[in-house]
């Protein structure tokens, strides 16, 4: 049987004020750590390069209704100057800031449900384009969609869901970006566009409370002396109810699925002239939430006790327990005794953007520093059961009767409290210098260089909780350690005194360098050539410590003593009951010599050219044709903190073409549609595998040799009347799995199966999207405006495994919200009122598997449920 593989996970939530999102890699608790052991956090505060001019004004509410004889151009940066969006020859969806208040467009899962081709799992923190993104959060792994800051290279999706009173607007842009977004683009990049220190006095304060959350935010902007302006902002976000009602609250265990959070952000711009600029932005970020990782669906697994037939690490959690799983039948409902909590300290980012124009050639700087601390504690077992007593069976213990104890140490009790604990300690710092042409012309150029350099250290543990009173927590808290081969006691073994069951880490110093440029030119009148060229080259370096402890009172192979710790008597193998020692297995399981914590170092480099090429002709006014092929790199990684097999994966490979039209049927009317195709070479995919020698398992990393993803989007916007505005978009997206590297068994499914995965879909893609939003404005007196809002998105179903089985798919979903808006520009006042998930409809990001493939137990992750609240803004 397999081993129970997945960890449980950390909280993960967005930045701004809305609901926490909530990382899970699911989990059970009674297995050989996977390398995917928790998810990293979407810190705060990082930021970015300027934009091609200050803000103007104070903001005065969601503006007047477009005249609906035409609709308006949207001004982007996509290609890193500032173009109509329908003339910008690439797949791009934009969200304006007074766009995003009417319609209500809040977080980065309002973003994928109305951007074709984009999905994503709150519970995760992972996003994916057109079945390209990012599988596993383990450190050594990057994202395959890059998110830029003002221009600042992270991670983190955060930065992409902070509140329209942060972001003037978000950009996604659909394909591979390495010309000019080169680092980890492979699969798209997004721009995030702050809002900028204002040419005059301007200040503004929103407030919202609904059923989930009050969010508190306001800003002052505007000038000190001679050419500086400053802005300053700030949010504060309470909890005012739960996502999750649990059925264990104690003083220590409560309902959970809120954010207690804290953001503060100051900028400083200094004009020396008008092409000459200096922007400085610092911002910080604390949280104190509690994040349930998902619901277990399934009943519990109560008589499982001998964890030696799962080849589990520490006895059932459920053995014996009477109460039902709530979730069963309420996914709302949980039963915890350990509080799911997730804080963020020490967040500070620092980035600094020059712009200049030195005879006719633009120069622009931008560098940045983040840091952060992140600890987040997850209910590994997701029962509220703690003590268990057993007695072991009514025959003799053979290892005992020459001591005159074969029917001692029968009663053994343990605390079925598995918790993880996973941490991150993360420094990054990149710089980047580009030069392009300040006007542009029929011949435009732009050519750069890029610098990264970060520090990440990743511990995670999984521990037995307790008062230390059961067998269980005293005997693992002092091992014996077991010789590969011959199962023989190796003196000296480490004590354990945090009782962890599993104790992994990783250390990673990863640099990165890049020489870029891209070139357009206009062949002919209207007919336009694009040439770039990217050079990439990444050096990862890696030390990674791991253990594992096992206490099996059942167990046929186990050691029985007749005093706890490191000078026990050992009296040999048998079923021992309260008598068996904690065996740490490490050096056992690796084949290796020695005792305690295995580690080791890793170090490799990827390097590559990735490219544009493409073609786009103007084929009137209100017609963009184009085509292009262009290549995306992602460097290589390493899987850190389990001790895997095959912890290295080589560097990932897409070859996209793409042809589409963007077009202007009517004055009113835009209609854009988008068709490609991808070959994608090495995906880096986790799969869990048995370890040689054992029947124990871990994940290892992978590179799927060749896949391939092809769709058609499409994009519309209608303004029917002068009060009427109607958008839709529909994308359909294949994905399949051509050729892998061998055979692999499903750890989801019942037995030791090998499996052939080519035919199946890429994880995380849904083949269906369909977004539909309507906004109608009522004139009320001269200058007042009531807007109505209503929107329906469809999400098909996803797998989140390479394997279509069951338990790793998400079922597809709707959801619809409305919201309701009158604003008074004149006064500087909106209110509003709004209902997100309107039916309350249950939206599913996630589907895992966490336990044993004949008693497995499956966990679906969720998206917010209905909030239904009120938001009050002011401006002055």
């Amino acid at each position: 049987m397999k081993a129970r593989m997945r960890a449980g996970a950390t909280a993960i939530a967005l930045l701004s004020g809305q609901a926490a999102a909530h990382a899970s890699e699911q989990g059970g608790v009674q297995a050989v750590p996977p390398s995917d052991p928790g998810n990293p956090p979407a810190p705060g505060g990082v930021a970015g390069a300027p934009q091609a001019g200050p803000q103007a004004g104070p903001q005065a509410g969601p503006p007047a209704p477009f005249d609906l004889a035409t609709i308006n151009d949207i001004v982007v940066t996509a290609q890193r100057r500032a173009e109509s969006i329908q003339d910008v020859p690439i797949a791009i969806s934009v969200f304006e800031s007074s766009d995003r208040d009417r319609r209500g467009i809040r977080s980065i899962q309002d973003f994928a449900n109305f951007t074709p081709g984009l999905t994503f799992s709150s519970s995760l923190d992972r996003l994916s384009l057109r079945g390209i993104g990012r599988l596993t959060n383990t450190i050594g792994s990057d994202p395959g969609v890059a998110i830029y800051n003002d221009g600042f290279y992270t991670a983190s999706n955060a930065e992409a869901s902070k509140t329209p009173m942060f972001v003037e607007r978000v950009e996604f842009l659909r394909g591979p970006q390495g010309t000019l977004y080169g680092r980890n683009s492979v699969g798209g990049a997004i721009n995030v566009i702050s809002k900028r220190p204002t040419e005059e006095q301007a200040g503004e304060w929103r407030s919202s409370v609904d059923n989930l959350q009050l969010v508190s935010e306001g800003y002052l902007s505007g000038p000190i002396v001679g050419g500086l302006k400053a802005r300053l902002s700030a949010q504060v976000t309470r909890a005012t109810g739960s996502r999750y009602e649990n059925i264990a609250r104690t003083a220590t265990s409560r309902d959970e699925g809120f954010v207690n959070r804290f953001f503060l952000e100051g900028q400083l711009q200094y004009d020396f002239s008008d092409t000459t600029q200096l922007w400085l932005k610092y911002s910080h970020a604390e949280w104190n939430d509690s994040n349930p990782i998902g619901a277990q669906v399934s009943p519990y697994v109560t008589n499982d006790i001998d964890g030696a037939t799962d080849n589990s690490l520490t006895p059932a959690a459920a053995f014996g327990y009477g109460v039902p799983n709530p979730s069963v039948t309420d996914p709302r409902r949980i039963n915890s005794n350990t509080l799911n909590q997730s804080l963020l300290s020490d967040n500070h980012t620092i980035v600094a953007n020059f712009t200049a124009d030195i005879g006719g050639v633009a120069l622009k700087y931008v560098g940045g520093y983040t840091q952060y601390k992140y600890q987040a504690f997850a209910d590994l077992d997701y029962t509220a059961n703690q003590l268990v007593v057993t007695n072991f069976g009514s025959a003799p213990i053979p290892a005992l009767a020459p001591f005159g104890l074969a029917n001692a140490f029968r009663t053994y009790s343990y605390n079925a409290t598995y918790v993880q604990d996973y941490q991150e300690d993360k420094k990054y710092y990149t710089n980047e210098l580009t030069l392009s042409n300040a006007t542009q012309g029929r011949f435009n150029w732009i050519v750069g260089a890029y610098q990264f350099h970060e520090k990440y250290f990743q511990p995670v543990t999984w521990f037995v909780d307790g008062d230390n009173s059961d067998t269980l927590s005293q005997r693992i808290a002092a091992p014996i350690c077991v010789a590969p081969g011959t199962f023989a006691i190796v003196p000296n073994c480490p004590t354990n005194p945090r009782r962890a069951f599993y104790d992994g880490s990783g250390d990673l110093r990863t640099d990165g360098l890049a020489g870029f440029g891209q070139v357009d030119y206009e062949l002919v009148d209207d007919l336009k050539a694009t040439a770039g060229l990217r050079y990439s080259w990444d050096k990862k370096r890696g030390f990674e410590s791991y253990r594992v402890i096992q206490w099996q009172p059942a167990g046929a192979a186990t050691y029985c003593t007749l005093t706890p710790g490191a000078d026990a008597t050992v009296v040999g193998l048998g079923a021992c009951g309260a008598a068996a020692a904690a065996q740490d297995l490490t050096r056992f399981l690796l084949n290796l010599p020695g005792v305690g914590a295995a580690t080791r170092e890793l170090e490799d480099s990827w390097s590559g050219f990735s490219w544009r090429l493409g073609l786009d002709w103007k084929a009137n006014n209100d017609t963009l044709v184009f085509g292009s092929y262009s290549r995306g790199l992602k460097a290589g990684g390493f899987n850190l903190g389990s001790y895997a097999d095959s912890p290295v994966v080589d560097k990932e490979i897409v070859d996209a073409f793409e042809v589409g039209v963007k077009s202007r049927p009517l004055s009113s009317l835009m209609l854009n549609v988008t068709g490609f195709y991808y070959d994608y070479k090495n995906a880096q995919i986790p799969i869990v595998v048995v370890r040689p020698g054992s029947t124990l398992t871990t994940t290892n990393f992978f590179n799927i040799n060749k896949s391939r993803s092809w769709g058609i989007e499409v994009e519309s916007a209608w303004n029917v009347t002068r009060s009427l505005e109607i958008s839709a978009n529909y994308s359909f997206n294949d994905t399949k799995i051509l050729r892998a590297p061998r055979r692999f068994d499903d750890e989801g499914m019942p037995g030791n199966i090998l499996e052939d995965i080519t035919g199946n879909r890429l994880p995380a893609a849904s083949k269906h999207k369909v977004a539909i939003s309507g906004l109608y404005d009522i004139e009320v007196g001269a200058n007042d405006h009531i807007f109505l809002a209503a929107s329906y998105a469809y999400r098909s179903d996803a797998y989140y495994s390479v394997f279509e089985s069951p338990i790793s798919r998400a079922p597809g979903w709707d959801q619809v919200d409305a919201r309701i808006t009158y604003t008074r520009p004149d006064d500087g006042i909106t209110v509003i009122l709004y209902a997100r998930n309107l039916f309350d409809t249950l939206g599913y990001d996630g589907a895992f598997s966490t336990g044993a493939a004949t008693n497995y137990r499956q966990v679906y992750s969720y998206t917010f449920p209905r909030q239904a609240g009120v938001e009050v803004q002011f401006r002055f």
